[in-house]
């Protein structure tokens, strides 16, 4: 079973490498899960999915307070 910071760590390096667009990849890693009926593993997917949703909001709205100064 993953850590909570296991979870973060994941979460971190998807947005780091994908930025925004791995909201989708993490949603796509837990759709395929669920279908290969993969519950436990659907369910860390879904948590990362959070998580990278998270970070990329975090680094749009830092980004965007950056360019208004």
């Amino acid at each position: 079973m993953a850590t909570e910071t296991d979870l973060w760590q994941t979460a971190w390096i998807i947005a780091e490498q994908y930025g925004a667009e791995g909201v989708g990849f993490a949603a796509e890693m837990a759709r395929s899960f669920e279908i290969g009926g993969k519950i436990d593993a659907q369910e860390t997917w879904l948590s990362i999915t959070q998580k990278v949703e998270t970070l990329t909001a975090a680094a749009r709205s830092n980004s965007a307070a950056a360019c208004s100064s």
